[in-house]
C-alpha cells in the first residue's frame, strides 16, 4: 500500500545497490540550494526506503555543499503511515538549506 502511494504521488521507484532489503523510491523538491555536484538540476532529491517486510521506512537526504562537504540527513525510525512520513520532508528540505547558509 504505501508503495503504491508513493507511485501514485510521483515518486520514481530504482534500485539502490546498499539497500537491497527495501524498495526505494526517489522524488526532486524545490529547494533554493540544489546540491553543488549537481548544479545542473533544480531543488534536490529525497529517498524513501521503504521496508516490505514490517512496512516501515526510512527518509534520506544527500547533497554535497558547495564548500566540497558531502552531508547526509537520515531520518529512521519513523511511524507507519506514511502521511506522517512525507509530513516530515519540509523538516528535512529545511535543514539542508540551513546547513547551505
Amino acid at each position: 500500500m504505501i508503495c503504491k502511494t508513493l507511485i501514485d504521488q510521483g515518486w520514481n521507484e530504482c534500485s539502490n545497490q546498499f539497500k537491497k532489503y527495501s524498495r526505494c523510491f526517489y522524488k526532486r523538491f524545490d529547494t533554493p540550494t540544489p546540491c553543488y555536484r549537481n548544479h545542473d538540476k533544480t531543488g534536490i532529491q529525497v529517498e524513501i526506503s521503504v521496508f516490505e517486510s514490517s512496512g516501515s521506512c526510512e527518509l534520506e537526504l544527500g547533497g554535497e555543499l558547495s564548500d566540497g562537504t558531502w552531508m547526509r540527513l537520515h531520518n529512521h525510525g519513523l511511524p507507519r503511515d506514511i502521511d506522517a512520513v512525507l509530513a516530515l520532508i519540509p523538516r528535512l528540505l529545511a535543514t539542508w538549506e540551513a546547513a547551505n547558509a
